[in-house]
């Protein structure tokens, strides 16, 4: 009976640990995970994964993570490694070296990729709830390369349900102390990025669809950033009309088609002066503008503030004006 008794007491602590430590991963929790040889060779190593709540008007990102995964005083970021950020709740924005900034919202997943710099970042009025892995590998690098890529960073999906939950296990095998903990969490991955997969290919006639077909002009674009695109010319050849193209822009971007491609012109200006030394004026010539005036103009009314202004303050204050 004494046995019994001390049994049940050991299970009812049991129980309310685990109670505990699941409220604490639906809450707010972050993992780092040291090296591990056999992880690696399975193909797929989870590196860090967590989930945090920032609520409006709430400074981020919180404090609390590692140095490499920090961002800059410009506001963007670097990793060396692949991540899966999904907006459970809330609202906010992202942009990168290949998109502009764009609003995203709940049900969202980010896809962040080694070398490609990133910023992204809540509503300060509605805040969010973010969830995230990162990992990298030899598969894991052969399916991202192979079927996503930097220009299909933001993915909406109808799937937050499977997709909450499959973080929800994922967390939880991260927070195991057992033999196999990686390569169980790992193959959660690939669970999370087959759902984003299978919303990608939804669409029926999906090399016509508008999903594709913006895939292509984005393509076109970032190619030719030293050019004003023809867009008539642009609708063409990616096989629409102009007003199905301008159309399908909107909807998957938040943007016209004009309105985008200014927008990654300014992105990459802030590149060219701060990271490449360019002046104005190089800048300016550098991204197709016709003259330092219009570009200096649209520049200030992107971010608030003209080029000079905004290179000073970036090198001696830190974060500039966000857009």
């Amino acid at each position: 009976m004494h046995r019994l008794i001390n049994y049940l007491h050991f299970l009812t602590l049991h129980i309310a640990f685990r109670q505990v430590r699941l409220v604490r991963i639906m809450q707010g929790y972050s993992r780092y995970l040291p090296s591990d040889s056999a992880a690696a060779g399975w193909g797929w190593r989870v590196l860090d994964a967590g989930r945090q709540q920032s609520s409006a008007g709430q400074v981020y990102p919180q404090a609390g993570h590692p140095q490499g995964y920090l961002f800059d005083p410009s506001g963007r970021r670097v990793l060396d490694e692949f991540q899966i950020v999904f907006i459970e709740s809330g609202s906010g924005y992202f942009e990168s070296a290949t998109l502009p900034h764009t609003p995203v919202s709940a049900g969202t997943a980010l896809l962040l990729f080694p070398g490609e710099w990133h910023r992204y970042g809540p509503d300060s009025k509605t805040g969010w709830r973010e969830t995230w892995v990162g990992y990298k590998g030899s598969d894991a690098t052969r399916i991202m390369h192979q079927f996503f890529s930097p220009q299909e960073s933001i993915l909406r999906t109808n799937r937050n349900t499977e997709l909450v939950e499959l973080f929800d296990r994922l967390l939880h095998w991260v927070d195991q102390d057992i033999t196999g903990r990686d390569q169980i969490a790992a193959s959660h991955i690939l669970l999370i990025l087959a759902f984003l997969m299978a919303e990608k290919a939804v669409e029926p006639n999906s090399g016509h669809s508008n999903a594709a077909i913006v895939r292509r002009a984005k393509a076109a674009m970032l190619q030719q950033l030293d050019q004003r695109t023809d867009l008539l010319a642009l609708a063409r050849h990616v096989g629409c009309s102009y007003s199905r193209f301008r159309f399908a822009f909107k909807q998957q971007t938040g943007y016209a088609p004009r309105e985008f491609e200014n927008r990654i012109k300014l992105n990459r200006s802030r590149d060219l002066l701060l990271h490449n030394g360019l002046s104005v004026s190089d800048t300016a010539d550098a991204l197709g503008y016709s003259s330092v005036y219009y570009f200096s103009r649209a520049f200030k009314r992107a971010f608030g503030q003209s080029p000079q202004q905004w290179l000073r303050a970036t090198i001696s204050q830190g974060k500039p004006a966000m857009p």
